[in-house]
């Protein structure tokens, strides 16, 4: 509903000499616009909510950013790129900034205002503000290199979000440059101005491949700025704590502001950028790779299926060649089959499907000297060119050749890759990895003649575009990509975070996945999962049983549950190494399994609703301070607090829970809210349940949700659930309802009631039948067919309407 158009003078407070600020006002959302000094707030039913600064708001001299309203400036800085890696050299002394201190020509409009903006007095350029569900100013300037805006930063503000950090979820205090680029081979705490050493080999605090410039504010509010361009936040930095400045590297700053509590905020935001399609379930399943060969790719999914272990996926990675070098396992940057390892790929295939697996494999957009499309995609001007009209060339991942990038900016080159990667589809392929998109180099020449500094970030926006172009004919297939920037989420359907060292490390080991999934699900990447257990071991050494044992039960609690050979695949402790680890893998991979069910559900909910699988705390939690800065726990969905264990050696580690009474997950005594001590040998992770919730799943021995022709005895997902009771009343009460396909996004199909805690039932009854429960210590079982309800004596009840006539096993937690 929109109001009608309210224009407003407001005399009080004004100067003698100030223009009264002028309203404008749609639906909920109003405008404030102040001229002279210049400032925009927002106000939400007449309550403000967020505003920018006043006026000029200079710094030490121009050379120095202001912290005023707003600020055009010039650039003189040069951009080096090796290895994916960009390092930038700032010569401040010879950069100048003016503040915009005052607007005229102030102009209200049916859906906001525009405005001039003065800089001395000077017209530099022109505003807009748009009122929709959330604000949006867009300021232009007539000519310049960088444009910002400033607003207040509170001290016990908390801003999240900002894509694939590692370090941190709360940046609070720091400046931080967002531009698309390798998070380096071990990352470390370093300001993101200092290059020390390899700099294009190790990372800075915030190099990711997945920056984003969108951050949620404790204080009611989320932010994002609308660029193609090199981003920078600085969140009231040590130098200016009382501000914050969002600054983007191009002529015009398009800024949206959102109103709202946190999940509100993300919701909104997700839906303003596109939210992607929800992916087959065999997503939610485990996926498992497989290299070395066609006969090695059959050992190890006939393997899987011999002990038990649940899969829907086998990914290929080396399908176009590999083979061993200094560094470890290296792939082949061919585009096609490598028939030498792969002699019968499409054969393999077919075999992998009859088994229930899903067939993945591997692109990127590389076009290496020695690459089998070399002298096609040169010849035809497919890669983007240095300024002397040659194919630009840089040292490639194999690091001893040279490579070029294709340019995704030239339709013809697009619609080339598209066919050559495609074939691999004929072949029997699924889908794929599409790997990397960091490297687009900046001073290079386009076919669409932009400036390739300005849409640098773009390119895995147009990588994840094309590659779902490609598969989009085909159902049920998958992809997953490393690099994004803004409006990749529409496009990019699942996201890992990045190559992570094989270790227990800050920054880029097992610590780093948290920060980064949870950052990236704020920024609307629901779908994520990380290689276990590590990829890189440069610096450090391969994995060792413990890592793989502890990523191996982080993983199980992720979206995507996916292992990876790493590097130093020979080296590497995997699932096969010795029958503990085989069923250490097994119990977690059918845990996973049973999981998907619960998962396919969650997808419904950030449909609807916005809100990612892997959450920040403070989505459901704002007003617990821990919950905006913990760096090691997060939800799963709604209901499911996971804290992994991620210190080398610990078997216990603190857990902060949130208010109320919780259970652990599996096994043990309920907690309340708090820190407390969870006890978590090497096998265990904890996980907790608020009291009086439900957990519907797939029952334990489920093989894969795919069709699996050649194995008529494997069990295929399908009607029948497993459903987790938890005695209590839950204090939320969506904990105690879900929907199959949507969650608590749908219509209840179970409703549970919640009983007292501490006793077995003596009894129970299924529309008023008897029916027998079985007791084994802190769990009581029983199954029921179709719908009805199910009423144990003492109390609580279970209510079924699915309209199916499946068994379900019911498990009620004392």
């Amino acid at each position: 509903m929109r109001r009608a158009l309210l224009l407003l003078v407001l005399v009080a407070g004004c100067g003698d000499d100030a223009p009264p600020p002028v309203e404008t006002t749609v639906g909920r959302l109003t405008a404030r616009i102040a001229s002279s000094p210049a400032q925009i707030t927002l106000l939400v039913d007449g309550v403000e909510v967020w505003r920018t600064n006043a006026g000029e708001g200079k710094g030490k001299d121009k050379h120095e950013a202001p912290h005023g309203f707003a600020a055009i400036g010039s650039r003189a800085t040069t951009v080096e790129m090796n290895f994916g890696a960009f390092r930038f050299t700032e010569q401040k002394d010879s950069e100048v900034w003016r503040a915009i201190g005052e607007l005229s020509e102030v102009t209200v409009t049916d859906t906001g205002a525009t405005f001039t903006l003065l800089a001395g007095g000077e017209q530099v350029g022109t505003g807009t503000i748009t009122l929709t569900d959330h604000l949006r100013i867009r300021l232009e300037a007539d000519s310049t290199d960088r444009i910002q805006i400033a607003t207040p930063c509170p001290a016990d503000e908390h801003l999240v979000g900002l894509g694939g950090q590692s370090f941190d979820v709360d940046h609070r205090g720091e400046t931080v440059p967002l531009f698309v680029q390798e998070d380096g081979i071990g990352k470390y705490d370093d300001p993101d101005d200092v290059y020390a050493g390899l700099w294009f080999l190790t990372g800075r605090k915030h190099s990711t491949h997945t920056p984003m410039p969108m951050v949620v504010s404790s204080k009611g509010y989320g932010l994002a700025v609308d660029t193609n361009g090199r981003a920078v936040f600085a969140l009231g930095p040590e130098a200016h704590p009382d501000a914050s400045r969002f600054e983007a590297w191009d002529q015009v700053l398009d800024v949206r502001v959102f109103p709202g509590g946190p999940a509100e905020v993300v919701g909104a935001m997700s839906g303003w950028v596109g939210r992607t399609a929800r992916p087959p379930l065999s997503a939610f399943a485990p996926w498992v790779d497989a290299i070395f060969g066609s006969a090695n790719v059959r050992r190890v999914a006939q393997k899987l299926r011999a002990e038990g272990i649940p899969a829907a996926a086998i990914w290929t990675e080396d399908w176009r060649g590999g083979n061993d070098s200094v560094s470890g396992y290296a792939l082949k940057e061919n585009w096609r089959v490598d028939r030498s390892l792969y002699p019968d790929l499409e054969a393999l295939a077919a075999e992998l499907h009859g088994q229930g697996f899903a067939f993945l494999t591997y692109h990127n957009t590389f076009i290496d000297d020695l690459a089998d499309i070399y002298a096609e995609a040169i010849g035809n001007g497919y890669a983007i060119k240095d300024r002397s009209g040659q194919p630009y060339s840089f040292t490639g991942i194999t690091i001893t050749g040279q490579s070029k990038l294709l340019d995704l900016t030239n339709p013809a080159a697009v619609s080339w890759a598209k066919g050559i990667m495609a074939e691999a589809i004929a072949l029997g392929s699924d889908g794929w990895m599409a790997d990397f998109a960091e490297w687009a180099p900046t001073d290079g020449v386009l076919a669409s003649g932009e400036d390739a500094l300005a849409v640098h970030n773009r390119y895995p926006v147009d990588w994840a575009k094309m590659t779902k172009e490609i598969l989009a004919p085909h159902p049920g297939s998958l992809f997953f990509l490393r690099a994004a920037w803004l409006h990749s989420q529409p496009h990019a359907q699942i996201v890992w975070p990045g190559d992570q060292q094989t270790s227990f490390e800050d920054g880029d080991g097992l610590p780093s996945v948290i920060p980064m999934s949870v950052n990236l699900g704020l920024a609307g990447f629901p779908y994520i999962g990380s290689d276990i257990a590590g990829y890189m071991s440069m610096g450090t050494v391969p994995t060792t049983e413990e890592l793989f044992y502890r990523w191996t039960t982080f993983g199980a609690f992720n979206p995507v549950m996916r292992t990876h050979h790493g590097r130093q695949a020979r080296q590497n402790w995997q699932w096969e190494q010795d029958a503990a680890t085989t069923a250490h893998f097994r119990r977690y991979a059918r845990l996973h399994m049973q999981l998907a069910a619960y998962l396919w559900g969650c997808a419904g909910m950030f449909e609807r609703d916005g809100l990612p699988l892997m959450r920040l705390p403070a989505l459901a939690f704002p007003d617990e301070d821990w919950a905006w800065t913990t760096l090691d726990e997060y939800l799963l969905g709604d209901r499911l607090l996971v804290a992994p264990v991620q210190v080398k050696g610990a078997t216990s580690r603190e857990v902060r829970i949130p208010a109320g009474r919780w259970y652990p997950l599996l096994s043990g005594a309920a907690v309340m809210g708090g820190a407390i001590t969870a006890q978590a040998p090497m096998t265990e992770i904890p996980v907790f349940i608020p009291e009086g919730a439900l957990l519907v799943l797939y029952p334990d021995g489920v093989d894969t949700p795919r069709a699996a022709p050649q194995l008529p005895a494997a069990t295929i997902a399908g009607d029948a659930r497993e459903v987790w009771l938890y005695s209590g009343t839950a204090k939320d009460p969506a904990h105690a309802t879900w929907n199959d396909q949507n969650g608590t996004a749908g219509v209840a199909q179970w409703t549970w009631t919640g009983r007292p805690a501490g006793t077995a039932p003596a009894s129970a009854t299924f529309d008023g039948a008897p029916v027998t429960l079985t007791s084994n210590g802190e769990w009581t079982a029983v199954t029921v067919t179709g719908d009805g309800t199910l009423a144990f004596a003492g109390g609580g009840t279970l209510t079924v309407q699915r309209g199916t006539n499946t068994p379900t096993i019911v498990r009620l937690r004392h």
